[in-house]
């Protein structure tokens, strides 16, 4: 690995003015929300909302690929006020693709937090059993391939009556192959949970079909030649993004067939009883 970490890493003194330009700047810069990915919203709007709601004793573990953005939390400054811990959850090619992400974080806004541990997700080693309030798994599950161990690792590491929080995409691309292994539904989650020692709690969808349609008009472009991709994406952000996010917004509801439904992610949360 290119760093190593077995004790808690020093925290940054933030302000809330601080972290909420950090926020601003992951929802604007980052994850582009309202230009190019608006399913990581519903991802945004609930941990806001998160770290308002939990009380400053609790304790919040994190787990994400810090690797991949040079070794920086992303998420752990939103957690400031709580006893946050971050891990940053490594997989077998994470030396190859350290940092492979680090100039996307080149804004003033950033705020530079390292995280606590380097561990794999499902042997969450260095983290006490019974010890957290909350687990919250940003946008990783799909990219582990010991599925049954991290579902365990999550109830392992969670106190009584502790929250765990999982934001998936259910439509996206294969990507950083290989490690990428699965795409639950809201459904197939409730049987993780279930089966190793969680109860399954509720689910969010977020954004719906239409934004599935300009999800994969995103991903089309990168098999186009450069002279004509550049042309194409003018046009479809110009004219065609816009459009579909308002139809997105407005048409959320399968009105043919009300037992389906084509969302972008969701969110889900289970309970250790």
């Amino acid at each position: 690995m290119k760093y190593e970490m077995n004790q808690l890493a020093s925290r940054p003194k933030l302000t809330t003015e601080e972290v909420a330009s950090h926020i601003e700047f992951l929802k604007e810069k980052f994850y582009k929300v309202e230009s190019h990915w608006p399913q990581f919203g519903l991802l945004f709007n609930t941990l806001g909302k998160l770290m308002e709601e939990i009380p400053s004793d609790n304790k919040v573990l994190i787990l994400e690929r810090a690797y991949f953005y040079g070794g920086w939390s992303l998420f752990a400054p939103i957690f400031h006020k709580q006893d946050v811990v971050a891990v940053d959850c490594v997989v077998n090619t994470s030396n190859a693709r350290w940092g492979a992400q680090e100039s996307w974080l080149n804004d003033g806004r950033c705020i530079r937090w390292r995280p606590d541990y380097v561990n794999g997700i499902s042997n969450l080693k260095d983290i006490e059993s019974n010890s957290m309030d909350y687990v919250i798994v940003p946008n990783v599950v799909h990219h582990e391939d010991q599925q049954d161990k991290m579902f365990q690792e999550f109830a392992r590491v969670l106190k009584k009556d502790g929250k765990c929080l999982i934001f998936e995409g259910l439509v996206r691309e294969l990507h950083h192959m290989p490690d990428d292994y699965i795409r639950y539904t809201h459904e197939g989650m409730r049987i993780m949970f279930e089966k190793n020692g969680l109860k399954y709690d509720s689910y969010e969808l977020g954004t719906g079909v239409f934004d599935v349609i300009s999800y994969v008009w995103q991903n089309a472009f990168e098999y186009l030649p450069e002279d004509i991709r550049k042309e194409k994406m003018k046009w479809f952000y110009d004219e065609h993004f816009p459009y579909l996010q308002e139809l997105d917004k407005k048409y959320r509801q399968n009105l043919v067939k009300p037992d389906k439904a084509f969302p972008t992610g969701y969110i889900v949360w289970g309970i250790k009883s």
